[in-house]
This record gives structure tokens, C-alpha cells and sequence, in this order.
């Protein structure tokens, strides 16, 4: 089966789709059409795993997607939003190719630029109509939370759709945990990975979250997806703040084993909604690495994470400390976070989305 990914700026979670295909030995070309940069240019690597990257002019999306259905005899189409851009584009380019839409991000529920992908003629306006035209048009659709399904059910009607979770890559699960930072200093320790904002408001904008952590003598270490020197400096100002800038996944998700928990609290002060139908990548990220997650009550990560008991939900920061002075409720935690985190990967799951394409295609 050739199959055509489609996406802005391709994330984590599209090489991820290439590595359970791979390793559940579904036999499939992916060729994937972008606008920005390419794995390997973003991230240092993940290229390799996919037959061929395409660069898709800004100005002509329809006709470089028509050459490319062309040149490599396209089975079915795979586009992962956010913006919605070339979904739209693919929807008005093909007629008879088969087009799966993901909705990992919702433009009509922020109230913060969208900024991965975009450009300067895709403003809000336009953003909002090419989500409805992506949802209303395509064939078929995938959610990465059942929260996210009910929403766009609602808003833009039903479709086939199914829901799959930011799962962890097995190739990506560290071989061994590192001995805890904990251990030799008596100290807490909480990593953060993923995104950061310097934009006011921003879900990203975490820098008195950050503050907050610390002033309770709480470590927060930071690794960032792209540097900002906005963190930079804070930590320099701090010394329970620890800014390591950005490592590569291949070497991160080992490294992050030796810190007591993950931090996936986000700033809800604009984007609530947004926030409330989201469970981000790093959520099963530090399940996988051995890591009880602590995040704010938005509540698709709620639900998630009180239903496997794989974390905390502070309700606010000044309960921080006490949460974690429950030494019984921690151990549960603990003991449920390593039963659970092998179950949670894309090749656990890869099965929903294979019985998809071979539906359609």
C-alpha cells in the first residue's frame, strides 16, 4: 500500500506511525508531503523510515499534490492537522483517493496563534474554514482523544471516525532506568519535556508554572523541543530551575528515567477548551519511561490518568508539596505506572488504524 502523510511541519507522532508499521510488519510506503521542514531537519532524524519527503509549494499545494498522487501511485491519503491547510488542499486535488483526516489539534478551540505550519496568508479566518472544510469533506477521520471526537462530531457532524491516543514508540522506551537523582540529594525531582512559549497566554507559556514549582524547593528540569533563551535565563536565575535545552529523543527518553516524575500541567489561561480535549505526547511519554505524570485538571488527561492511576491531578500548586507527601498513594502510583507503561504504544494499538486503511483503501 503507498500512502501519502500530509502535515505542515511533520511531528514525533508521524514517525512514530512509521515505526509500528515497520515493526508489525504491515507493508507500506510512506511518502510524506510537507511545508516547512522535514524530520530530520527539525529533530535530527526520523527521515530514514519514510520512502520519500516532498516539499510542497505554499503556492501551488494542489497541483505538487496531484503530481505526487501521480509519480508514486498514492493508495490513500493520511493528513494530520494542525493547520488544516493541506487536508483541504488534498480534499480539492483528488477525486478518487481516499482521505483520512487527524485531528490532533483544534483551531476553533484556541485563542492563541497557531504557529507550526502556518504562514502568513493562513490567518485565523481562513484557519477556522479550512478545519470545517477538512472534517465536513473527508472521508474518514482519527482523534487523539475521545474528548476531541465529541467535540468535532458536534460541531462539524459524524464520520468514520476512531480515536487514537499519543502513544509511545516501542523503539523509542528506554533499556534501563538511571539511578534517580533523588537518591543521592534527598531532593524531588520533576522533568518537563516538549514545547515552550514565550507567548503570553500561550498553553506553552510556562515560565510561572515553573516558578511556582520551585518555590515550593521543588526541582523542575527542562527539555526543550527547539531552545528558547527565555527559559534559559530563568533558570539562571533559580536554582531549582535546570534548563538543559534539547536532546534528541533517541538519547532523552533514557535520560528522563532518572527523574521521580513528569510534569504535564499547562498554562489553561486562554486555551482551556483546547486544553480540556488534549492528551499530549509527553503524558505517555513518562508513563513509558517509568514516570507517575503530575498535571493540572484538564480533562481529557484527568480521565486518563484517573482511570489507569498513573499520576497525580493537582488542582493547584500550593497542594503540590502535600500531594506528594503521601507516601502510600505514591507507591500505588508507582507500582501502576510500571505494570501499565508497556501497554500504552503505537504497536499495542497500531491494529485500529491498519483495519482503517485497508477499509478505505
Amino acid at each position: 500500500m503507498n500512502i501519502l502523510f500530509l502535515q505542515p511541519q511533520p511531528g514525533i507522532r508521524n514517525l512514530k506511525y512509521a515505526l509500528a508499521f515497520k515493526n508489525r510488519g504491515f507493508d507500506v510506503n510512506i511518502i510524506h508531503g510537507y511545508t516547512c521542514k522535514t524530520l530530520t531537519e527539525y529533530y535530527g532524524y526520523g527521515d530514514e523510515y519514510f520512502k520519500k519527503f516532498v516539499k510542497l509549494d505554499l503556492e501551488n499545494l494542489e497541483r505538487d499534490i496531484r503530481r505526487v498522487m501521480k509519480s508514486y501511485h498514492i493508495d490513500l491519503i493520511h493528513s494530520h492537522n494542525a493547520p488544516d491547510y493541506l487536508t483541504v488542499a488534498a480534499i480539492r486535488a483528488v477525486d478518487d483517493t481516499p482521505i483520512i483526516h487527524e485531528n490532533q489539534d483544534t483551531i476553533s478551540l484556541r485563542k492563541t496563534p497557531y504557529f507550526p505550519g502556518a504562514y502568513s496568508e493562513n490567518d485565523v479566518k481562513k484557519q477556522l474554514m479550512n478545519e470545517k472544510v477538512a472534517n465536513e469533506q473527508c472521508n474518514a477521520r482519527i482523534h487523539v482523544t475521545e474528548e476531541m471526537l465529541e467535540y468535532i462530531r458536534k460541531k462539524y457532524g459524524s464520520k468514520r471516525d476512531i480515536v487514537f491516543y499519543n502513544y509511545m514508540s516501542e523503539s523509542m522506551m528506554p533499556n534501563s532506568f538511571k539511578e534517580k537523582l533523588s537518591k543521592k540529594d534527598g531532593n524531588v525531582h520533576i522533568v518537563y519535556e516538549g514545547s515552550l512559549s514565550s507567548f503570553i497566554g500561550d498553553h506553552y507559556d510556562l515560565a510561572e508554572i515553573f516558578e511556582g514549582i520551585a518555590s515550593h524547593q521543588l526541582h523542575i528540569h527542562i527539555y526543550a523541543a527547539n531552545s528558547n533563551l527565555d527559559y534559559k535565563n530563568l533558570a539562571e536565575k533559580n536554582s531549582f530551575i535546570h534548563y538543559h535545552g534539547h536532546l534528541d529523543p533517541r538519547q532523552l527518553f533514557e535520560e528522563i528515567t532518572k527523574y521521580d516524575f513528569g510534569w504535564a500541567g499547562f498554562n489553561d489561561a486562554k486555551n482551556k477548551p483546547h486544553m480540556d480535549v488534549a492528551l499530549p505526547n509527553k503524558t505517555m511519554e513518562y508513563l513509558a519511561c517509568g514516570l507517575p505524570t503530575l498535571s493540572f485538571p484538564h480533562e481529557a488527561q484527568k480521565r486518563f490518568i484517573k482511570k489507569y492511576g498513573i499520576g497525580l491531578i493537582i488542582d493547584d500548586l500550593e497542594t503540590l508539596p502535600q500531594k506528594l507527601s503521601d507516601r502510600n498513594l505514591l507507591k500505588k502510583v508507582q507500582e501502576n505506572v510500571l505494570r501499565k507503561r508497556l501497554h500504552f504504544t503505537f504497536e499495542k494499538n497500531i491494529g485500529k488504524v491498519i483495519d482503517l486503511y485497508q477499509t478505505l483503501a
